[in-house]
Order: structure tokens, then C-alpha cells, then sequence
């Protein structure tokens, strides 16, 4: 067996295992290749993969699990994706309940509003998780998809226009991005965006005496929350498409440092519309707070920024560094591991 020739199998063979489960991967790797050898020697390496075809297909049938409204190549990525998607909102919901209904000592009306936002939180979720991977998959996202696949009749139905030589290299390892790194930011992204929704007067100093809670000194401007929480949603849902395509992707490329830099600059500009076109942070709040915990303020003291304006641009230089460093990192990795042949 040639260089070539082996290059050509191991592609193969990657882009089969990586669509199953971590525990079958390293043995599926082993009948392939064996599978794949006795195959080439009979009647060549490209012949024997054609024979083997589609991987995306071909992985399917190892995994024997159908798949009817997203295809083969993305349906375990969406089923992941879905399923941290859910947890983070039921996670939001049922902490705005608790932390609701244990300060407000008060159970009337707060389980219906914790079923209505739950289910309305979950119907919002699948859909939209599933329009967006019905979306990535018909545009054909992953970059790499667009060089091994043709067009297809249907989903798990065999692309005519496959052929072995349009296999994308293994990547570089650093290449890789951490799928655990990206579910973490879902987690996250997910659940700041339930809690805005359901809950933003949580955020803020809890005003209680004698031990019984009497009310929320709120850090938002809650007074103006329905014109500040669309743009807010807008700039979390541009980080929350950024990880999803590093999720479905898997690794630095062309795709993923395009979303990169437009995902970090709609939430740049989105950060600053928030920020200085908007009364985002409550505007009486450090009177409120003098006023309940008689303070005073000291040299230093981060609060003392507040109302000045000053503090809204600390806020949003930290904010675009973040996102400077993110979009640096991605250009880096791109350009120095992420190279497509």
C-alpha cells in the first residue's frame, strides 16, 4: 500500500469513527482498516471506498439510529445540542421559581408561571435548535461537508457525487475545538437568556430585615427591560450561533473564523447599544442603596463609578476585549493549524 494510499484510508476512516460514540471508535477504526486493506488489494484504495461510500452514510449504519428531520452528518451533534439546550432552560426556569418563590414566601401563582415558562421555554428551544441545524445542514456549514458531500435526494440516502478523493485531511490536533468548551458556553449563553427572560429583577442587592426578604434593589433598569432585552437576546444569540458552529464543525476553519469575526462584531455593537444608547443599569440604584444600607462609598470603590458613565465603559471595554481575544485566537488557530487542502 502506498503513502498516498494509506492517507487517503485514514481520511476515510475519520471521518467515519468521529461521527460515533468515544467507546466505538477505536475498534470501528480497526475493522475499518482491516476491512479497507483487504479491499484494496483486490481492486485498489479508491475503488474500495467507493465501495464502502458515503461515510457520513456509512457511520449510520454503525450507529443504527434513524434519523428523519436532520441527517446522519448532524444528527448527533443536534441531539447533544438539544439536550443541553433543554437543561439550561429548564435550569433557568426552576431557579427563578425557587429563588421566587422562597423569597417572596408566596406560592400563589408561581407554579403556573413555572409550568407556562417551562413549556414555553422548550417549545421555543426545539424549534429553534431545529430550524438551525435544518439550516446548517441545507447550507451545508461545516466546510468540510462542502468538500466530501454532493447533493443528496434525501437524508441517509447515498450521495451521488461522493467520491474518495474529495476526503478532507485529519486535522491538525490543535486544530480541534473542545466540544465540552462549547457546551459549557450553551450552558451558559442558555441560561443568562432564561434568566433574562424570566427572572432579570434577580439581578440586583437583596434588601431584607430581620431575617424575612422584603424586596430587590434591581441593578437593571427594569423600567425600560422591554427595549433593552431584545438587543440583549440579539447579542447572546449571535455568541449562541458562534458555539453551535464550533460545536458542529469541530475544529478551526474557514467556516468557523467567518462566524467568529461577524458573530464578534454584532455583539460588539450590540454591547454598545446596550450600554451607551440605552439607560441599561438602573439609574436610582446607588441612591436606593445609600438610602437601605447607608453607604457611603470609598476611594476605589467600583460603585462610586456608577451613574458617572464611567462605569458603562469599563463594562464595554471588557466586554470587546473578550471579544477581541476571541476573535484572535480563532484567526490564529485558523491560519496556523485550520489550513484546508
Amino acid at each position: 500500500m502506498t503513502e498516498a494510499d494509506r492517507e487517503l484510508m485514514q481520511r476515510y476512516i475519520y471521518q467515519v469513527v468521529r461521527r460515533l460514540a468515544k467507546d466505538q471508535r477505536e475498534e470501528t477504526a480497526r475493522e475499518l482498516e482491516e476491512l479497507i486493506t483487504d479491499m484494496a488489494e483486490q481492486k485498489g484504495m479508491e475503488e474500495a471506498l467507493k465501495g464502502l461510500g458515503d461515510p457520513a452514510v456509512f457511520a449510520g449504519k454503525y450507529r443504527e439510529e434513524p434519523c428523519w428531520v436532520i441527517g446522519p452528518e448532524y444528527s448527533e451533534d443536534y441531539r447533544w445540542l438539544l439536550k443541553i439546550v433543554l437543561a439550561a432552560v429548564a435550569l433557568s426556569v426552576i431557579v427563578s421559581g425557587v429563588v421566587q418563590g422562597v423569597l417572596q414566601r408566596d406560592g400563589t401563582g408561581i407554579l403556573t408561571d413555572v409550568v407556562s415558562s417551562a413549556v414555553m421555554g422548550a417549545v421555543s428551544a426545539v424549534g429553534a435548535v431545529t430550524i438551525l441545524f435544518m439550516i446548517l445542514e441545507k447550507r451545508k456549514i461545516r466546510v468540510d461537508f462542502k468538500k466530501e458531500f454532493g447533493t443528496s435526494e434525501k437524508a441517509g440516502v447515498e450521495r451521488r457525487n461522493w467520491i474518495p478523493m474529495l476526503l478532507p485531511p485529519v486535522p491538525d490536533s490543535k486544530a480541534v475545538i473542545k466540544r465540552s468548551d462549547e457546551a459549557v458556553n450553551l450552558i451558559f449563553e442558555a441560561l443568562l437568556a432564561g434568566l433574562m427572560i424570566f427572572a432579570p429583577w434577580l439581578f440586583g442587592a437583596y434588601v431584607f430585615e430581620n431575617g424575612t426578604f422584603v424586596r430587590t434593589i434591581p441593578i437593571i433598569n427594569l423600567a425600560q427591560w422591554n427595549t433593552i432585552l431584545p438587543v440583549l437576546l440579539i447579542s447572546l444569540a449571535a455568541g449562541f450561533a458562534d458555539d453551535v458552529v464550533r460545536l458542529v464543525c469541530g475544529r478551526y476553519c474557514r467556516t468557523v473564523l467567518i462566524v467568529c469575526l461577524v458573530s464578534g462584531a454584532v455583539q460588539a455593537v450590540f454591547a454598545w447599544i446596550m450600554l451607551k444608547a440605552l439607560p441599561f443599569f438602573n439609574p436610582d440604584f446607588i441612591g436606593e442603596i445609600r438610602t437601605e444600607y447607608d453607604w457611603k462609598g470609598t476611594d476605589g470603590d467600583l460603585l462610586t463609578l456608577y451613574g458617572t458613565g464611567r462605569l458603562e465603559n469599563i463594562v464595554l471595554l471588557v466586554i470587546w476585549a473578550c471579544i477581541l481575544i476571541e476573535m484572535g485566537v480563532t484567526v490564529y488557530k485558523t491560519v496556523r493549524y485550520g489550513k484546508e487542502q
